[in-house]
């Protein structure tokens, strides 16, 4: 098969071989070397040896007769020979080409196959005898055929091997391959075209391998939506279709509301159930030519084509809030789901496909904001949020390496007779490029990004340290408050965390007390429970912050182990003008009280608020009140002038 190729690729040197190879040569050869040989030294022998005439014509006669018998024995033998190494050399090549596992076959010039292998019978259902002699346009169909007949030419006229692909059913059983079929064309010893080999390879798994792993590289395996890259590319695609057309596009940013409390709590089977539920719901609203992607975790795209007005985004947007309006079905459950929508328009929004996807994010986190399940459109206010929001973390990334955090601490103070009871450690940042940071600004921006986490142990091990020198310096009673995030206990190393730093402080664990709010607890997870459990276990007083802003905060204090009720400051704001505010206080704090907890009030600015605080039995409370947050060098003062807080009134 490798000569077979060589000559065909170069027509003088098979020549050449075939010249020196060919069995009849070298028969003819022989057969002359041996003819001459006999008659000159025969002739010359005999004509020494004898002078008779008539002695020397029957000899003459029996030699002729004696040269044929031996040349026609060794024309037989060389014949024979030369036959059976020719008949074992198509043994060898037939044996060779059907341990091929690829079908092969040989046409001569004008189509009519030569010879095939055993594969490539299956493929036509018939066998080589039936095969040989006839063409393409035998077995298949007319276009099949003309497209076999054309690469065939296209082999001939290019002179070497061709490589195309193509999908054959099997007569056999008529199931389909796709094949690589190389084509070779075969020159006779002057030159001319004698035929073309072909060789085709079933690549039909490979195929399917490759399809699958484009299918992977730009399709979410679990929704089978375009993932991230794929929409990407298709909104960049439509970028350019929109300014070629002078038409605008629609960019949606749709995240599901509270999904990961559905997975938390329901675990990630029922989860990845849901997402799949919410993809099918997503793609049965839209029109064919709009485009639905996954980003990631429960965050979709939405891509709208061939707008005139931003307008347009309006009604489509309403139809994918409202086709999560009825329950989702998962497992015997019925789960409710909203969905939160942002949009940005090209070209206004942005005329590249990041900027539009990062103001579409903007504009979804300002639907959550307003309540969630809604949409709303970008606006250039969100914009400078965007960008406020980035610099922020960008900032904050190395703020405690530069110790650009620190702690003021607030007093709560005994309502009966103002004494500080201990203070509540507060985190403040002071950044050079920021300048001060107010908390409601970082710390969303923190919890989003994580570094709560690195910022909650910051706090806890300065918040200790000082509770010790205070402890030390102004009496054992005074204890310190610490907030805790819903993502640190998220952390699975938070209570071995808290624990370490305890110990390191060198205080108590009862001078500790962790704050926490009803958004904590709403996951429900038994890890939280191991939490709470561990601390109360441990003497760390336990808080519940920001009481009566939730919606299930009488059984949290049932079913976990609190020792301090907040009331938040919007009740106390307007005890004194409210009489509805006044009973809700009233309420909060005797419920607590048969509870066995104690009730501190926040936000209390007013003498008139703090009397009727001590008048319905409210044990402590905080507010300007008393005291500002203070850093830790006024807090000092303030515990060193031996007075009441309430005598020390700031304002």
């Amino acid at each position: 098969m490798k000569n077979l190729l060589k000559q065909s690729r170069d027509p003088h040197a098979a020549r050449r071989c075939k010249l020196c190879s060919l069995p009849a040569f070298r028969i003819a050869a022989l057969y002359c070397l041996f003819s001459i040989v006999w008659i000159v030294l025969s002739d010359n022998a005999i004509e020494a040896v004898v002078s008779d005439t008539k002695l020397l014509s029957d000899i003459q006669t029996g030699k002729g007769l004696f040269f044929i018998v031996i040349t026609t024995l060794l024309i037989f033998y060389l014949i024979h020979r030369a036959f059976r190494e020719h008949q074992r050399s198509l043994n060898y090549m037939h044996t060779l080409v059907e341990a091929i596992p690829d079908l092969v076959w040989l046409k001569d010039p004008d189509g009519v196959y030569v010879a095939c292998n055993s594969k490539f019978e299956r493929f036509f259902g018939s066998k080589e005898r039936e095969i040989i002699g006839k063409t393409d346009y035998d077995f298949v169909d007319k276009e099949l055929a003309d497209f076999f007949r054309k690469h065939d030419v296209a082999a001939a006229q290019a002179g070497g091997p061709t490589i195309n692909e193509e999908e054959v059913t099997y007569a056999d059983d008529g199931h389909k391959e796709m094949l690589e079929t190389i084509k070779t064309p075969m020159f006779d010893s002057n030159g001319r075209l004698i035929g073309v080999l072909g060789i085709a390879r079933d690549i039909t798994l490979r195929k399917q391998q490759e399809e699958q792993i484009l299918h992977q590289a730009h399709f979410d395996t679990l929704t089978d939506l375009p993932n991230r890259f794929l929409s990407l590319y298709q909104l960049s695609q439509r970028i350019v279709e929109a300014k070629r057309d002078n038409e605008q596009i629609a960019v949606l940013f749709l995240d599901l509301d509270d999904f990961k409390k559905i997975n938390d709590s329901l675990g990630h089977d029922t989860g990845d159930k849901l997402l799949i539920d919410a993809a099918r719901r997503l793609r049965s609203v839209l029109r064919d030519e709009d485009t639905v992607g996954r980003l990631g975790g429960d965050e979709f795209i939405v891509l709208l084509s061939g707008l005139k007005h931003a307008e347009d985004v309006a009604p489509i947007a309403e139809n994918l809030i409202s086709c999560f309006s009825e329950a989702f079905h998962i497992d015997g459950r019925e789960l409710m789901l909203t969905a939160s929508i942002g949009i940005a328009i090209y070209p206004g929004d942005g005329d590249d496909s990041s900027t539009l996807l990062r103001n579409a994010d903007a504009a979804m986190y300002h639907s959550k904001e307003e309540g969630r399940n809604t949409y709303s459109y970008f606006t250039d206010a969100m914009n400078r949020d965007v960008s406020h929001r980035l610099l922020l973390e960008e900032q904050m990334h190395g703020a405690i390496r530069r110790q650009e955090f620190y702690l003021c601490f607030q007093p709560q103070v005994d309502v009966s007779n103002g004494e500080i009871l201990g203070f509540e450690a507060l985190l403040r940042w002071k950044n050079p490029v920021l300048g001060l940071v107010s908390p409601a600004e970082f710390i969303p921006v923190a919890e989003h990004s994580g570094l709560i986490v690195q910022l909650g142990e910051f706090v806890l091990i300065e918040a200790l340290k000082a509770a010790g020198e205070l402890r030390a310096n102004f009496g054992e009673h005074l204890k310190m408050a610490v907030n805790l995030s819903p993502r640190q206990f998220r952390d699975p190393n938070l209570i071995s965390v808290i624990q370490e730093i305890i110990g390191t402080s060198g205080v108590p664990a009862d001078s500790l007390e962790l704050e926490i709010t009803e958004g904590v607890l709403m996951s429900g997870h038994t890890f939280i429970d191991n939490a709470l459990a561990a601390f109360s276990q441990d003497g760390i007083s336990i808080a519940m912050d920001d009481f009566g802003s939730g919606y299930s905060s009488l059984s949290y204090l049932r079913n976990y182990p609190f020792d301090v009720v907040k009331i938040d400051q919007s009740f106390i704001r307007d005890i004194t003008d409210d009489p509805a505010d006044l009973e809700l206080v009233s309420a909060a704090i005797a419920m607590a009280h048969s509870l066995g907890l104690k009730v501190l009030a926040e936000g209390v600015e007013t003498r008139a608020q703090l009397a009727l605080l001590a008048e319905r039995g409210c044990d402590s409370a905080q507010g300007y009140l008393f005291s500002r947050p203070l850093e830790f060098e006024d807090a000092k003062v303030l515990l060193s002038n031996k007075q009441s807080a309430l005598e020390s009134e700031q304002v």
